[in-house]
């Protein structure tokens, strides 16, 4: 029942996404495409659900663990607010940290952990979004599905000059959901930041 859930939750997703795109009545390679997208969206959930069973079983881990990986300072921006277990109450473990500068750049990092019911729901969820082939341009700002070193992201790239912002999501070790989020900073040096992020004490 919880995965036809997903599934139903995604089709709306990729819909109200088409209807945002165009506002011309589909045509027939878009219905082939929305199709395709959504079969490796199924195939994507289907590959992940021995994994899921392991994550329901998982306990999250701790606040201190969170900590030592969004440290005071990650690529020479310097951790400016802190704080973890946001989300407890839904029942699921995170925490999150915004860096910055004097340039007043600033990027928020969000740790989401898929251990328990909840977290598991919510990582099955990002990988059927990550197994669909997606972009979209809306004026400067663009939003697509991309694979780098093997890893798959979704990213966001807005190039306003005025207001340049940027976003990366990704799934760490099959478990934790990580997104980045800049503003007044480009799509490129938000995936510089991302390289000097030390993960490992999450494994």
């Amino acid at each position: 029942m919880k995965k036809f859930v997903i599934l139903a939750s995604l089709i709306s997703v990729v819909a109200c996404k088409k209807n945002e795109e165009t506002k011309d009545e589909p045509g027939i390679m878009d219905a082939v495409e929305n199709v395709q997208n959504l079969n490796n969206a199924a195939e994507g959930l289907k590959d992940f659900e021995k994994r899921v069973e392991e994550l329901k079983k998982m306990t999250p881990v701790s606040s201190e663990i969170y900590k030592s990986v969004l440290t005071e300072e990650i690529g020479g921006l310097k951790r400016t607010n802190y704080s973890a277990g946001s989300t407890s109450m839904m029942g699921v473990s995170s925490a999150e940290a915004t860096y910055g500068d004097t340039a007043n750049k600033n990027i928020k990092l969000v740790i989401l952990d898929g251990a328990g019911e909840s977290g598991s729901a919510i990582i099955s969820l990002l990988v059927m979004g990550l197994s669909v082939d997606t972009e979209s341009i809306d004026g400067t700002n663009t939003k697509k599905s991309e694979e780098i070193d093997g890893v798959k992201y979704l990213t966001e790239n807005d190039t306003n000059p005025d207001n340049p912002r940027s976003s990366i999501t990704f799934i760490h070790d099959e478990r934790f959901q990580v997104t980045l989020s800049g503003e007044k900073i480009s799509l490129d040096e938000l995936k510089t930041f991302l390289k000097k992020l030390d993960l490992s004490k999450l494994n």
